[in-house]
């Protein structure tokens, strides 16, 4: 009855699936249809939508219904071009885009006049379809891309020559700039002296095996030393950290540990009832059933036909503690205090009062506890299975995640 009851229960969980995966592809496709509606390339009055200024070629797929006496859509390749300016449009756009050149390209300086750090001189102006190409006069001190190459000590003059293109129409601008010595306070006027300085000092003794680095500056003694590498600083700190979070990682460890044992007695619960039931059916009593599980777990190890269970060594060290002289009581009572489990603190306390009073109906009390012990295990079996499903949904959404992505791009492409 319970194997036909977790049929069922399988195939209401696969229907289940199955319409959440139709129903979902459906509503998925319906969607995406919606949504890709306004961008269609063709609309209703036959006309199609291009690129806004300095956009791209696009490939437009298009149906035409008429070519053929049959009325038949015959598929057509369409190549739509952005949008363009005229000739008077784009000289009017290029003399707006140089009104305003100065505020765009100026970055941290006061002016164009004033220039004493990097320019910014963009290639694209997006919202105007206009690209630009830069050249300097004078690649040395300041380059095509803005950038400052050296510092000047007295104001100097160059140009920046700029093309202005959206793509058919061009035009040519120069733009003046004065390059002027950058505000120093005191120190850093003092400390590019002495860089100088030493800079001189250096091509000076080129021809020498080292390079002597004056002791005197300004009247003032000089002394040297390299500054130290802090790259490996990172290493003690995260040495520390380690060390305080050690403690941490034993102790979990030790709960994985625990956690393993726990389970590893349960799943062993069952089995070891079963026997000790066998056993004292077929006649022996409770000591020297457990003689002979032990005796046979020994065997069993020695051959190598199995690993070491917990449930079974403290059934051996219990049997240990009865050959050294510790009553039978007290060996069973302790052996469930060891294991630490409800089920088995229940097994020790029975084994205990059949040492002390004995009890006629161990059998039918051992059966109950067997029944007890299988459903304990079902439990235990279900519960690990549960478990192990809830560390692959993880996975599982990272493979739906990647199924959403092949999905979506395309559709989102095509719209696009």
């Amino acid at each position: 009855m319970e194997n036909c009851k977790g049929g069922e229960k399988e195939k209401q969980a696969e229907r289940v699936v199955q319409a959440v995966l139709a129903v979902g592809s459906i509503g998925l496709y319906l969607a995406l249809s919606c949504w890709a509606k306004p961008a269609g390339p063709v609309s209703a009055d036959g006309t199609i939508l291009r690129d806004g200024y300095g956009g791209d070629e696009k490939q437009v797929q298009i149906l035409v219904e008429g070519l053929e006496t049959d009325k038949t859509e015959v598929p057509v390749t369409v190549t739509v071009g952005p949008r363009r300016y005229s000739s008077q449009e784009a000289d009017a756009v290029f003399e707006e885009l140089m009104e305003q050149m100065e505020e765009r390209i100026r970055g941290n300086n006061r002016s164009l006049m004033e220039v004493c750090t990097d320019l910014e001189l963009p290639k694209r102006i997006e919202d105007r379809g206009v690209r630009l190409k830069w050249y300097s006069s004078d690649p040395d001190r300041l380059s095509a891309s803005g950038k400052l190459l050296v510092s000047v000590e007295k104001p100097e003059p160059l140009l920046l020559h700029v093309q202005l293109t959206d793509g058919e129409h061009k035009a040519d601008y120069e733009i003046p700039v004065r390059l002027v010595p950058a505000e120093q306070s005191l120190e850093e006027q003092m400390r590019e002296k002495f860089r100088q300085e030493i800079q001189k000092q250096e091509k000076s003794q080129q021809e020498s095996e080292r390079f002597v680095l004056p002791g005197q500056y300004a009247g003032k003694e000089l002394s040297y030393r390299t500054q130290k590498d802090n790259r490996y600083a990172l290493i003690p700190i995260l040495g520390i950290l380690m060390a305080v979070l050690w403690p941490a990682r034993k102790q979990s460890e030790l709960r994985k540990q625990e956690k393993k044992r726990e389970q590893e007695l349960l799943l062993d619960y069952a089995e070891l009832v079963s026997k000790l039931m066998i056993f004292i059916g077929a006649g022996m009593n409770v000591r020297n059933a457990w003689a002979r599980i032990t005796a046979d777990y020994e065997h069993a190890l020695e051959q190598g036909k199995i690993g070491r269970r917990a449930a079974y060594e403290e059934m051996q060290l219990t049997w240990y503690q009865i050959q050294n002289g510790m009553s039978e009581g007290s060996a069973y009572r302790e052996f469930g205090r060891r294991c630490r489990l409800q089920p088995y603190l229940k097994l020790g306390g029975l084994l205990e009062q059949n040492c002390r009073s004995g009890t006629k109906d161990l059998r039918s009390i051992m059966e109950t506890e067997l029944s007890d012990a299988f459903e304990l295990r079902k439990n235990l079996a279900r519960r690990m299975g549960e478990e192990a499903g809830t560390k692959l949904l993880l996975p599982l959404f990272m493979m739906l995640g990647v199924v959403m992505v092949m999905i979506m791009v395309p559709a989102m492409m095509t719209m696009g």
